[in-house]
């Protein structure tokens, strides 16, 4: 054990860095047998390699493609537009809920409000025929 040499870098020869004592010009290159930055290099230390997947962006990035919008609140809003002859309280209700699918999309809701402002037009004008037709046959 007595005549074992020390690992390089520990006390024997001055590790040979860039601008070390080691290094006569200054800069020492890469190391012998380096080829390059390693496969999946992304800005972060080797052996690190690049973000994994399914992440999202790193700090003030961009998300990547979104869902496409659900035709849902569409096809609920023209329910609701055909149920204003047939069922107008079911028209009011199908028209709210599209109206707040189309919200948390972010999208554009004036059909939702067609389908529940019809629905409640079509009610009031039912229950005015209803009173009149009623009242005048008696």
């Amino acid at each position: 054990m007595a005549n074992q040499n020390p690992p390089s870098g520990y006390g024997g020869q001055p590790p040979n860095y860039p601008g070390g004592p080691g290094d006569p010009g200054g800069y020492g290159g890469p190391p012998p047998g380096y080829g390059g930055q390693p496969p999946g290099y992304g800005g972060q230390p080797p052996g690190y390699g690049g973000q994994p997947p399914g992440y999202g962006p790193g700090y003030g990035g961009f998300g990547g493609p979104q869902n496409p919008p659900s035709n849902t609140p569409t096809v609920l809003s023209i329910i609701g537009i055909i149920c204003w002859f047939l069922c107008s309280p079911a028209a009011i209700v199908l028209g709210i809920i599209a109206q707040s699918q189309f919200r948390n999309q972010g999208r554009p809701d004036s059909l939702a409000k067609a389908a529940w402002i019809g629905g409640i037009v079509t009610l009031v004008l039912g229950i005015v025929v209803a009173i009149a037709t009623s009242s005048h046959g008696g």
